[in-house]
């Protein structure tokens, strides 16, 4: 290998790293020189004519990996149009790692790409946005193509997460245009169902996720981003993630540790991942002040729902079979009274019928779909 190639391969290695994408290669003296590197183990090929430093793929998380992915095949197709979560993947959306593939493209044409790691899609007339140097399907057309065939719990994390995308005044306009889109469309009251319960100030994926688990067990619904003035700081407030009541109207503040704070340079703010770990542990301790007790929710309790809801049940947190029945089967059954629904408390039997009544439902009248698988 001549040392000219070795110069032109870390050169184009490097731009592509900085642009956040896979090597796209078409000449053939390159390849054939990629080809080796391959077989040594210091080169991968994560696509057809896509290729990555090994050290630097393998250190990538998977989301980012098929971000890469993406990103070089809009250069190998530059009219291809990304769409469903390989769009919600680029506009920022929480896509579940496995929903990472297959790829998802509308390419202009019946024909299937070349792998079976893509899927083409031919939608006709819908309108294109250029997103970080990818074209992808507008936000609206994205969020509801992965809610109608999303579970409850990544339905949830990228509908919070949609909302948060767009200012106060600009959501009621987001969700008519989510409702227009799932007009006679296939799955369309299943996505409006899991938008209903949607609320911008869920700050993550596991809130989110916490939050859809709550809600398909029928366990009270938590006041979210509840303040607490600091009790050595006057004018300043804490916000805790969830702010239960229990059924003699006690309190319990619910914390959810996701890992992102611990990385994330936006949430990090110029803080070590040892000052925010001491800045959590000093902020617990003043929130202890008000003879609360703190509920931890780890990202292992969602993994492991009954892991999850045991921990409900030990704080006291209510519950009731019969609601949470109900409001699964509502969510999709009558979509527009889902909003009605998550911003209630748990309601008694009794209450539960003179809702589903307000709502134009009688009891027999719920269908039999739910929102979860």
């Amino acid at each position: 290998m001549s040392r000219a190639v070795d110069q032109e391969l870390a050169r184009l290695f490097s731009a592509a790293e900085d642009s956040g994408t896979c090597l796209y290669v078409t000449e053939r003296c390159l390849r054939k020189s990629l080809e080796r590197r391959m077989r040594d183990g210091s080169v991968v090929c994560p696509h057809r004519s896509l290729y990555a430093r090994a050290p630097y793929w393998h250190a990538l998380r998977p989301d980012d990996q098929a971000l890469h992915i993406i990103r070089g095949l809009q250069q190998a197709h530059p009219s291809w149009v990304f769409c469903a979560q390989s769009a919600g993947l680029v506009w920022g959306l929480p896509i579940s790692y496995r929903n990472l593939t297959p790829i998802h493209v509308i390419t202009g044409s019946h024909r299937q790409p070349a792998g079976q790691s893509i899927t083409a899609h031919a939608l006709r007339d819908e309108s294109i946005q250029m997103v970080l140097g990818v074209r992808v399907t507008t936000l609206p057309r994205t969020v509801f193509d992965c809610l109608r065939t999303a579970t409850f719990v990544d339905g949830l994390s990228i509908a919070d997460r949609s909302l948060r995308m767009y200012a106060p005044e600009q959501r009621r306009e987001f969700r008519g245009e989510l409702k227009r889109l799932s007009y006679r469309r296939k799955g369309g009251r299943r996505a409006v169902g899991i938008m209903g319960y949607a609320d911008a100030r869920s700050e993550s994926w596991a809130e989110s996720a916490a939050r859809a688990l709550i809600i398909m067990q029928g366990f009270a619904l938590p006041k979210l981003q509840a303040p607490f003035d600091q009790p050595f700081s006057p004018g300043h407030v804490y916000y805790v993630d969830m702010l239960f009541t229990r059924s003699d109207g006690s309190k319990v503040i619910g914390e959810v540790d996701g890992n992102e704070k611990y990385w994330n340079p936006s949430m990090l703010a110029g803080r070590s991942t040892a000052r925010v770990l001491a800045d959590e542990q000093h902020r617990e301790s003043e929130l202890t002040m008000y003879g609360m007790p703190l509920m931890r929710i780890s990202v292992d309790d969602i993994v492991h729902p009954q892991q999850f809801y045991r921990k409900l049940k030990a704080y006291g947190i209510p519950q009731s079979d019969a609601a949470a029945e109900k409001v699964r089967r509502l969510a999709k059954s009558a979509p527009g009274s889902a909003l009605f629904f998550a911003s209630m408390s748990l309601p008694r039997p009794e209450e539960l019928k003179l809702m589903l009544q307000k709502a134009g439902l009688e009891e027999g009248q719920v269908g039999e779909d739910e929102v979860s698988d």
